[in-house]
Order: structure tokens, then sequence, then C-alpha cells
């Protein structure tokens, strides 16, 4: 992807020269029939496939051989049951400036002192939430029940749609009720007494019509992925938005009291790990796809509401995107009648502050919490909330952004630049480096040159530089960078679970599944 450099008028900033991605890449071949519609939310949740994983409608494929069956809805059951949108609009929608309320302020303007930035990046946070929420949240946001919202299929506002084929996976697999995938372990220590505790994340992101003409050039409605062969795009004004639940509770972790919450078809709370059968020549290191079933069986828990992500394309950041946390904040906003918008912004950030050749992420910049980043903001009341009953607050490298479901080490945009088309052997380059003595955001003698490639401003669709660091693709095109996905780790998962699932077919039709991809994990 070429990368095309413009100078953008801003009211009120003056004149910015800064990158936007072209459209060159996205545009959609028209082989096949496509009868899909654009209108808001109505007929989006009909398409070809999966909703979850373990979806009775796909038994007949081969899908779940061998597995122990327990994400389907039971005999009897009368609540929710996950709808997968996937009706990916055939042209690509245009902008409406109208309803996108962050246009109207610009928090990437380096003229901006510290508290304007603030202000503007609080602002851009709210106005992204509130498109997000529009006739997505009508249920809990009119004293309902909130396990009817996020639903999708029924918007009345605009069409919504959730990205395919994170399903295949038994560990990571979509859940039956909300669509929920499992995400990371996360260990809080409780104040006071220091106590472990143990946690899962579940989360399910959503895509606006311009994100989701994105997806469409992947994902077509013959039900068949076409993988991209250059790098990958997201249309100016692309909106991604991610809801990340926890099996903590508000007994456990104050923050999250009074916070939306769902039932959920969740496997052990604290996360749980199968264990191998041993092989002919000792213990096998990787489980199948039958014993995660097995060891790993999913069952109605609850879950409550931890971070909200957002991200958006936006053409006057120096990266052309930018990404924000909202955390649980239960006890400051008690008060908020919509229990969706009891979450304060954590920070909105558009660039990694990359340090200067050999420095280290972890001593640059100088004390950001007094004097600040150039390339985002972070709201240190929030994360000071939430560090009073945990480490929940941690952020990431030296105060980037991160959230509490999140890695100390990493940030929001050092994870998603890495976002890549698996290569022939289904791998993905890994998130973070978390070597004992080399990794990122390390001390001295730490790795500079790991920092260097990890916090690197990587610009919208341009592959990920892994440098020394990173061993490059083993594509069939021979081509020897990685092929970008455009900051979507979620495109990266949906990717390498179908080509599991095409490889499989072929290869293993009759023997055990191993998931011999590499899946990107935060």
């Amino acid at each position: 992807m070429k990368m095309m450099k413009k100078g953008l008028a801003l009211a009120g900033t003056g004149a910015l020269a800064l990158w936007a991605c072209t459209m060159q890449e996205v545009v959609r071949d028209t082989e096949g029939p496509d009868t899909r519609t654009d209108a808001a939310g109505v007929g989006t949740c009909d398409g070809p496939y999966p909703n979850y994983w373990q979806d009775p409608k796909f038994t007949s494929t081969g899908m779940w051989m061998g597995q122990d069956v327990s994400n389907q809805p039971p005999p009897g059951w009368t609540g929710p049951v996950f709808r997968l949108s996937q009706q990916y609009p055939a042209q690509l929608p245009a902008p409406q400036p109208a309803d996108e309320g962050w246009r109207a302020v610009n928090p990437f303007d380096p003229k901006l002192s510290q508290a304007e930035r603030t202000a503007a990046a609080e602002a851009y946070t709210w106005a992204v939430m509130r498109y997000l929420q529009a006739g997505n949240v009508d249920n809990g946001a009119n004293g309902g029940d909130v396990s009817k919202d996020w639903t999708l299929c029924n918007n009345p506002v605009r069409s919504w749609v959730h990205i395919p084929f994170q399903t295949y996976d038994p560990s990571s697999g979509r859940e039956f009720m909300h669509g929920l995938t499992r995400e990371a372990p996360v260990t809080f220590t409780l104040k006071p007494g220091g106590q472990q505790l143990k946690t899962t994340v579940w989360a399910v992101g959503f895509y606006n019509p311009r994100a989701a003409y994105a997806l469409g050039t992947v994902w077509k409605p013959d039900g068949q992925a076409r993988l991209p062969a250059r790098d990958m795009a997201f249309p100016e004004g692309a909106v991604i938005g991610k809801l990340l639940f926890t099996t903590a509770t508000p007994e456990q972790i104050p923050n999250l009291e009074n916070m939306p919450q769902w039932q959920a078809n969740i496997s052990a709370p604290s996360y749980c790990a199968c264990t191998p059968a041993p092989g002919d020549g000792g213990s096998s290191s990787t489980c199948s796809f039958q014993e995660i079933s097995q060891q790993c069986p999913r069952s109605p828990g609850t879950v409550t509401l931890l971070q909200f992500d957002i991200a958006v394309r936006d053409d006057r950041s120096p990266t052309g995107w930018a990404y924000g946390t909202f955390v649980a904040d239960g006890i400051q906003k008690a008060s908020e009648p919509n229990p969706w918008n009891r979450i304060s912004p954590l920070g909105l950030m558009w660039g990694n502050d990359t340090p200067p050749a050999d420095s280290l992420a972890l001593d640059y910049p100088v004390d950001p919490r007094q004097n600040g980043f150039a390339q985002e903001v972070v709201f240190w009341d929030v994360a000071d909330r939430w560090n009073a009953h945990s480490n929940g607050g941690h952020l990431g490298c030296n105060g980037r952004l991160n959230g509490p479901a999140d890695n100390a080490r990493s940030s929001c945009l050092s994870c998603h630049m890495t976002a890549s088309v698996p290569d022939k052997t289904r791998t993905v380059p890994p998130i973070f480096d978390l070597s004992s003595t080399t990794g990122q955001c390390l001390p001295a003698p730490g790795g500079p040159t790991t920092d260097a490639v990890y916090f690197a401003t990587t610009q919208c669709s341009q592959p990920f530089q892994g440098g020394s660091v990173v061993p490059g693709p083993q594509y069939a095109s021979g081509r020897k960078e990685w092929i970008s996905t455009d900051f979507s780790l979620q495109v990266s998962i949906s990717m390498v679970q179908w080509l599991e699932w095409q490889a499989d077919q072929v290869d293993e039709a009759t023997g055990p599944r191993v998931m011999q991809g590499l899946l990107p994990a935060r």
C-alpha cells in the first residue's frame, strides 16, 4: 500500500500535513451474486457464517467433529441467542458528517496545550461513544433489560456488523448468548492485602458501515474468505467498538459496582487451561480440539462490563487511527441513568510517542504524568480510581494507554499495529515481546532495539516492521513484508481460524484437530 501525504485545512487549527490511507486496495471484486442490503440494521443477521462456536447449523459440515457439545442453547431455552450481523455493504457508504460528532474536535493538533488536548480528547471519546450507542442500547438506556442491548440486527439508526469466524477455535470461540469470545487471563492484585485474583476477559466487537465495507473485501456473501494479497485499508470514518467483560465481581473490585452484567456461556472464570494427553513419545504439547471441548466446557455465568475500546480511522491523526479506552467507573457514575455510560475515558492515543534511537520506552517521555504526551492523553484521575482498589489502573509502558484487560508493557497502538495477514504457516507477528532480558519496556540494560520495533509510530495500512526482533513472514507469494490488516487484530484472528478450518478439511478430516496457527493474543 502506497501512502499518500495530504495537507488538510482544519477549522480553527491551521493546516497540518497528515497521512491518509488510500482506498485502492479495497476495491471489491464483483464475481458472484451480491444480495446484501445496506439498510440500517434490518436483515443484517442473515448470512453464511457460523453465529458461534458449535452453532448447530454447521454440524453437518463436520466443523465440530468429535467435540463434546456445551455451547448450544439447551432444550426449552428462552434466553438470548447470539446472531452474527454479517451483511457487508457492496459499495462504500458515504460519510455522514452530521452524525459524526468527533469531527468537530481535533485532539491531534500539535499546537494544543496539554489542557486543550485533554479537553479535546474527552470530547472526542464521548462523541464516538454516543455514535456507538445510537440504536444499540435503547433497552438499558430506557430502564429496560441490558441483555437485549448490542444485538446489532435490529438497529434502526445505522448498520453495524460483527466479524465472522471467531468461532472455530474451541478455547476462544464465541459463546452462544452474546457472541463473546474469550480473551486474556488477567490477574488482579487486590487492595488492601495483595490478594491475587485470577479472572478471564470475554469480549465482542462491532463495526460501522464504512468499516463493514472493508471487512466485506475479505468475507464474501458466498461464505468464502479471500485473504488480501496486498495491504488492507479501512476507509476514513471507519469506527470500531469493543465491549470487554470480566469474570471478576463487584464484591472483588468495587469499580465494577452498578455496571451492566450479562449472562454468558463461558468456561472457567479463572481461565481454563487444557492439559494434553500423553502421546506415544511422552506428553503432547498441544491439546486437540476434542480435548479442549472436554476439559474446558462452557456453562452459564455472570460477566461484568470492565472496559470499552474504541477505534476511529481519522485522517487528521498522524497514524490515521485514534484508539481510546473507557473503563468501568460504577461508584463515581452511580447516579448515571444509562448503565452503559457508567464508564469513564482512560485515554485516547494516536501515536506511540516513539523513543529516540537507542533510548528506552520506559524512560521516554520523561514524567508523562507531569509533562504529558505528544501523541496521546491519559486521564490520570480515572487510573487512580482503579488503582485505589487494585492494580487495574496500570496503563501501558511508561503510562502509555492500555486498559485493565491489557498488558502493562505494551500500549493500544503497539499491539494493534502488528495486525497482519497470516502466512502459509498460519502465523502472524507476536503482539509483544516479553523476553526477560531484551523484551519491550524494560529498564536498562533492556532492549532499545525491541522498543524501537514495538513502539514505532506506524501509519495506517503500513506493514509491521519487525526488524531483527520479529522473523519475517513465509507467504506463498514470496512477499518478504507482513501484509497489513490495518491495525485490526480481529481480522487477523478470524483469518487464522478460517485457514485452520480450510486445512482441517483437507489434512485432518479423519484425525484429531489441533490449532497449528498462531492466534494474536492480548
